[in-house]
């Protein structure tokens, strides 16, 4: 008997319109996509526009840091024959910041460099517009 109970309310859940988990899912994970979007959108301007001290700074830079990888698995993600021209420079430049030692290299000095921060943020915010272009291709036109 109580199997059947458990059946009933998988059937009134279902009746009342939770048949579609699929979409739901989708939803959930467009909502995140959004949330880390608006997050790097954030940090991106920071990075930009402030002068943060060394502590926020260093924060920061590792933020966009974070970003970037996050960002660069999305554009990763895209078949390599989809993928723009901006797309694949992001990549490409991504993995060239990424290879760095900043150690050894001037360039890319990870101890709290404004200048640093802020390539990050350029590369951060070109990553983002890649992914939303590649968005826009691939999203149904409405008809005319």
């Amino acid at each position: 008997m109580h199997g059947e109970e458990g059946h009933d309310r998988e059937q009134e859940a279902v009746g009342i319109g939770f048949t579609d988990f699929g979409a739901l899912i989708l939803d959930l994970a467009n909502a995140i996509e959004a949330a880390v979007e608006a997050e790097a959108e954030r940090d991106v301007v920071a990075a930009l526009t402030t002068e943060p001290a060394p502590p926020e700074l260093a924060r920061l830079t590792d933020r966009l840091i974070t970003h970037c990888k996050t960002l660069a698995v999305g554009l990763g993600e895209i078949p390599a024959p989809q993928r723009s021209a901006r797309a694949a420079g992001a990549l490409r430049d991504w993995a060239d910041l990424a290879s760095a030692d900043p150690a050894a290299d001037a360039r890319h000095d990870r101890s709290g460099n404004l200048a640093y921060a802020r390539l990050l943020a350029l590369l951060a915010r070109t990553m983002l517009r890649a992914l939303r272009e590649h968005r826009a291709r691939r999203a149904p036109h409405p008809a005319t």
